[in-house]
């Protein structure tokens, strides 16, 4: 990562908007991210996104098989800006292909579902490693390729007669409970350095109008100057 760049950028907004930066991105986690498939209902979908955002859960998956995502604006109140969004929408089993990448990047894959009741999730185990939530919609629930491929299946206790909570109550209840476990633990659940400026570089760029002509301008002086040396 180039601290240059960050430290350049930075010079464009507000000291005070630096340092509300950095202080949310040190709360900020990949040890436990969303999946969300085939949620049609903006609301609901954006609700996520919202949850994500106020609870430091950094990263959100976005799988297209026959539904696309469209975020409602009232709803997330921006909260995509803050968020590394990975969507799966080429043509083929995109959750399958969405397991693979979490796989790939050591995730357990939970799918939340309440019928079957393998894990509850006051007895959800934190300490295995990092752990990837799959959300269906309301009506259909997880596909066949999500629930076939799922390493645990976890269940929010219902003590009523509706049988399930909606999508966004659900990914609520659920962050909420784990991300408040988490940050009490004695797992190292925070950002990396690197991953720690990647954030940081994709907040400023999407705060600062025209950031893209700013990074430009930043890399021809960096090469105009490479260049001054060179010629000494």
């Amino acid at each position: 990562m180039d601290n240059s760049l960050i430290d350049y950028l930075s010079q464009f907004v507000s000291t005070r908007r630096r340092d509300l930066f950095n202080r949310i991105v040190q709360m900020r986690t990949r040890y436990l991210t969303v999946a969300i498939e085939d949620v049609y209902q903006p609301h609901n979908a954006s609700a996520v996104m919202r949850t994500c955002d106020c609870l430091g859960v950094q990263d959100a998956h976005i799988i297209e098989n026959y539904n696309r995502f469209e975020a409602n604006p009232e709803v997330a109140l921006g909260a995509s800006n803050w968020l590394t969004i990975h969507k799966y929408n080429s043509p083929g089993d995109n959750t399958l292909e969405a397991v693979k990448e979490l796989k790939r990047n050591n995730y357990r894959i939970v799918a939340t579902t309440p019928h079957h009741s393998e894990v509850m999730l006051d007895d959800f185990d934190l300490e295995k490693g990092k752990a990837a939530f799959f959300f269906g919609t309301e009506k259909e629930g997880l596909s066949d390729s999500a629930m076939k491929h799922a390493d645990e299946f976890l269940r929010i206790p219902m003590r009523g007669f509706t049988e399930s909570f909606n999508i966004s109550v659900s990914a609520a209840i659920i962050l909420y409970r784990l991300t408040e476990i988490l940050r009490s633990s004695e797992i190292e659940w925070q950002l990396t350095q690197e991953e720690r400026e990647g954030v940081l570089l994709q907040w400023l760029r999407n705060t600062i109008k025209s950031s893209d002509l700013l990074e430009k301008k930043f890399y021809e002086k960096k090469q105009g100057d490479t260049n001054k040396e060179k010629d000494f």
